[in-house]
């Protein structure tokens, strides 16, 4: 009969639907509360700058410290903030994702049910593509994380350093009790900068810059060099061989790989001694990870909630893990490498 083939196709879309429907619900829910969440922390933001605007005005009225210690508390209020309207962002676009899955799951599903798709040929791809479909999540994360790190660069950022220049004004400008105004504005522009050096961080983890300008190698490094201060951890970073620029979505993609591997080794293995090691050959891109501390799943859910096994799909590398008798967890890392596009001049 031919409505007999496609009906374990259909009951298997049914099934993807039921599934996509219940993590949308869940989405919701998390998107609900994740708002809560904001405008807790907004209200929290509005307090702190509001102390923070009250000390500023009435500088003979407090200590040093006690200025220090609000600029603090805003910054850091203001910092949870923003941490958590990313978070809130990547929610939302993945609800926006699964809608369009969704919809083609559903359209595929009818298509099928009643006889109106054309037949397949032989050979052709499948009428959803895994791989597309991954990639197009990885795109969406990635979009967003341009759009924080621009908006955090042209705001806060920007904001942060017109304080430390307006400071530096009104060190010169202010005129009542000279030495303690000096010792207060130059506290405060410390302050200030130091808000500043963590905001641009935050602005790296979320999308590394450098990476469009200056390619993979160059990016590690820096990074691995704030986690060295952040966790105060050994990191040996080397690259053999001649390394180059690739095409934007690899690079991209296997600085992701590298850093997810970094945080879950030291963030959940609990490492503090890592090696890590890129051997750049003519076709492929070799990459070691080695460390101390526990072992962990090889093919966990990392930082970014994509499975290893999920970028290298993308990549279309392959893996090794393994925990050596002297403590040590080894990854291995090979993946096919194709030239950046070269630019017309």
């Amino acid at each position: 009969m031919p409505g007999e083939a496609p009906i374990g196709i259909v009951a298997s879309f049914t099934s993807e639907q039921a599934k996509i429907t219940a993590e949308m619900r869940e989405l919701d829910l998390l998107i609900e509360s994740t708002q809560t969440e904001v405008n807790r922390l907004k209200t929290r933001e509005d307090t702190a700058k509001a102390k923070l605007d009250d000390i500023k005005g009435n500088q003979a009225n407090f200590q040093r410290d006690e200025m220090m210690g609000a600029g603090d508390e805003f910054a850091a209020a203001q910092g949870r903030r923003l941490i958590m309207e990313g978070q809130q962002g990547a929610l939302q676009a993945k609800r926006k994702l699964l809608d369009r899955v969704q919809t083609l799951i559903a359209r595929a599903r009818d298509q099928l049910a009643d006889f109106t798709a054309p037949p397949v040929p032989a050979g052709a791809s499948p009428v959803i593509d895994e791989n597309r479909l991954l990639q197009a999540v990885v795109d969406t994360q990635e979009e967003e994380r341009r759009r924080i790190a621009r908006q955090v660069h042209d705001g806060p950022a920007q904001a942060m350093a017109n304080v430390v220049l307006q400071s530096e004004i009104s060190e010169r400008l202010y005129s009542v009790d000279q030495d303690r105004s000096r010792k207060e504005l130059a506290a405060l522009r410390l302050m200030v900068n130091k808000t500043l050096q963590e905001l641009r961080g935050f602005i790296f983890e979320l999308r590394p810059m450098i990476l469009d300008d200056l390619g993979l190698v160059p990016t590690l490094r820096r990074y691995i060099q704030t986690l060295m201060d952040k966790h105060g951890i050994r990191i040996d970073f080397s690259s053999t061989g001649r390394d180059r620029r690739l095409p934007s979505d690899d690079e991209v993609a296997i600085f992701r790989l590298i850093q997810d591997s970094l945080v879950e080794r030291i963030e959940k293995g609990d490492a503090k001694d890592v090696v890590l090691g890129m051997d750049w050959k003519d076709e492929t891109l070799e990459i070691v990870l080695q460390s101390d501390g526990k072992d962990l799943p090889s093919d966990g859910e990392l930082h970014s909630g994509l499975r290893r096994s999920e970028r290298l799909d993308l990549l279309k590398g392959e893996s090794t893990h393994e925990a050596r008798a002297d403590g040590t967890v080894v990854l291995q890392v090979k993946l096919p490498i194709r030239a950046a596009t070269a630019m017309v001049t």
